[in-house]
C-alpha cells in the first residue's frame, strides 16, 4: 500500500473535498508533498478510461463522476443538499450579490441554516455588510455544478432555462 493509493482512497470514501493538510495526517507526510501526488493523480485518472475523475477545487481535491456519466446515476445518487437547502442556494445564485437579511426574507428564518451549510461546503461566501452579510457564489459553486462561468448574469439565465424545463439540472 503507497501513498497515492491511501490518498485515492480517502477522497473516494469522503465522498467530499478534503485539502492537502487533512489528507497529509493520513499518510504522515508534509502538504506540499500530498499535493504533488494529488497532481500526479489527477493526471493518472485524465488517461483512464473510467467513470471517475480527480478535480482538485481551489486548495481541495475530490473525487466524483465525469459529467457524461452523472445523468445516468443521479437517480441512485446519494441527495448531498436536501431540497430546502438548493432552493436557498438558487436564490443566492439567481440574486447575487445579495444580503443574507433579503434570502430570509424571500426563503424564510431556515434560510439561516442553509446559508451556514454552503458556507461550510464553500458554495458560497460571505463578507459582513452593515448589519447582515452579503452574499455570493464561489469557484466552487462553479466547479461543483460543471457551470462554465461564474458570471452572475449567465448563472440567472441559465437558472431561468432549468426553472423553465429547457435544460436539465
Amino acid at each position: 500500500m503507497n501513498d497515492k493509493e491511501v490518498l485515492e482512497a480517502a477522497l473516494f470514501a469522503a465522498g467530499e473535498p478534503l485539502d492537502a493538510k487533512e489528507l497529509a495526517t493520513l499518510v504522515g507526510k508534509p502538504p506540499e508533498y500530498v499535493s504533488e501526488l494529488l497532481k500526479s493523480l489527477i493526471e493518472e485518472y485524465k488517461t483512464r478510461e473510467t467513470s471517475l475523475e480527480l478535480v482538485e477545487t481551489g486548495e481541495r481535491y475530490v473525487m466524483q463522476v465525469k459529467p457524461a456519466y452523472a445523468e445516468k446515476v443521479r437517480s441512485i445518487a446519494p441527495r448531498e443538499f436536501e431540497t430546502p437547502v438548493l432552493r436557498t442556494l438558487a436564490v443566492i445564485a439567481y440574486h447575487q450579490p445579495v444580503t443574507q437579511a433579503e434570502v430570509v426574507s424571500i426563503r424564510g428564518n431556515k434560510a439561516y441554516s442553509h446559508v451556514v451549510a454552503l458556507e461550510e461546503r464553500e458554495l458560497i461566501k460571505s463578507v459582513p455588510h452593515r448589519r447582515t452579510k452579503m452574499l455570493t457564489i464561489t469557484p466552487t459553486f462553479v466547479e461543483y455544478f460543471g457551470i462554465e462561468t461564474n458570471d452572475p448574469k449567465l448563472i440567472r439565465k441559465m437558472i431561468e432555462k432549468v426553472a423553465k424545463g429547457q435544460i436539465s439540472a
